[in-house]
């Protein structure tokens, strides 16, 4: 293979928060972390997991790293012993970084700006702004649509310039993604009932509030990452609910063309209608994390769809890891070794040439989201 992007950078564009504490892992603790399933995570926790494409990858790259044997329970055996204090812990996640050449991660979390707890992450922090969590809260206090807007657009206004580098939310699991505009005079109509908790009226001053926050974002300049694919299934949505190519419509509106929207998780399965998105609308951006590293196993394929159909200076890769580092050294791993696999087939088919590949490699992995970010 003519390609090595191992000492390329990379930047984690989903993560979570770390357990800073977590000094000691169990096997079913440090395998249940990666089960996004339906059904809940602790009685998911079994027999199968370990057999799961993202685990054993994890088991044979970490084995490699640690030096150990190629199983899961001398993994962790390898990884408690270099983390049984809170100050080991923090140098083995530096370590891993470093290994991994993250250099940047965007955080989604709860936490205010500036919390002790996002300090975290030995590189370069950005954070996402839950708007959502003030709607909702807002929904119950407020006695009109015209002061829940207003206050909800004031507190993402105060987000960004507290220094929130975007906005997340899940506008797919709750109500689907064939997104229409609702005007403030249909909202104003539809309050009553939404604040009754009619789930349609809901529904649609959420909307209406969505419309006016894409403009706000637009002037503020934060791009809007929005949770699509398979990773958002749960008890109000179907998966092909969750297919972003359902929001094209509405994206058409020229009130919406200067407002950055990133759809999160590749989309999967709809890989080609996330990468259909972000070549028909210049302001649209494929993110691949949890596509990186659950379907790693088929990356080399992923990347495939996305690069021949989506513009390469819109793609950008992340982890969707939760607590533990080795889930961003993972996700940079195999984003790594998968990409420089499809780099040397489309060089080897004369699509490309290797300058452009790496050109390309670059971007993707990291310069992309550093240039949607820094400010």
């Amino acid at each position: 293979m003519r390609f090595d992007f191992e000492q390329y950078t990379f930047f984690d564009n989903h993560t979570h928060l770390l357990d800073m504490q977590k000094t000691q892992v169990t096997v079913d603790e440090f395998i249940s972390n990666y089960y996004h399933g339906i059904v809940p995570r602790k009685a998911a926790a079994g027999e199968h997991l370990p057999y799961q494409g993202v685990v054993m990858s994890l088991v044979n790259l970490m084995s490699r790293y640690l030096d150990c044997e190629t199983d899961l329970e001398s993994v962790v055996e390898a990884r408690n012993a270099l983390t049984s204090t809170p100050e080991k812990l923090k140098e083995y996640i530096r370590k891993m970084y470093a290994d991994g050449g993250i250099i940047g991660t965007m955080l989604d979390c709860e936490l205010p700006m500036g919390h002790p707890d996002t300090k975290c992450f030995p590189c370069e922090t950005f954070r996402l702004f839950q708007y959502e969590k003030p709607f909702f809260k807002l929904l119950e206090t407020e006695d009109n649509y015209d002061d829940l807007l207003q206050k909800e657009m004031d507190a993402v206004t105060t987000a960004a310039r507290e220094g929130f580098a975007g906005l997340k939310g899940h506008i797919a699991e709750r109500f689907g993604m064939d997104v229409y505009y609702v005007s403030a005079e249909q909202a104003r109509g539809k309050f009553a009932a939404a604040k009754a908790g009619d789930r349609q009226a809901v529904k649609e001053v959420y909307f209406a509030m969505f419309s006016e926050l894409l403009v706000l974002c637009a002037e503020l300049d934060i791009p809007v990452h929005l949770h699509t694919g398979s990773s958002g299934m749960g008890k109000f949505r179907e998966v092909y609910e969750l297919d972003p190519i359902r929001m094209a419509n509405y994206l058409m509106d020229e009130r919406f063309a200067r407002t950055k929207v990133i759809f999160l998780h590749g989309s999967y399965p709809f890989i080609r209608h996330s990468a259909m998105m972000a070549f028909n609308f210049p302001n649209v951006y494929m993110d691949l994390s949890q596509t990186i590293p659950w379907d790693s196993m088929t990356l080399s394929n992923i990347f495939e769809d996305a690069i021949a159909l989506a513009p390469h200076d819109k793609l950008i890769l992340g982890s969707g890891q939760h607590f533990y580092s080795e889930t961003s050294w993972l996700a940079a791993k195999t984003a790594k070794n998968a990409l420089a696999w499809t780099m040397d087939k489309l060089v080897e088919q004369n699509m490309l040439n290797e300058k452009q590949a790496e050109k390309s490699a670059r971007m993707i992995l990291s310069e992309n989201a550093m240039r949607l970010y820094r400010k």
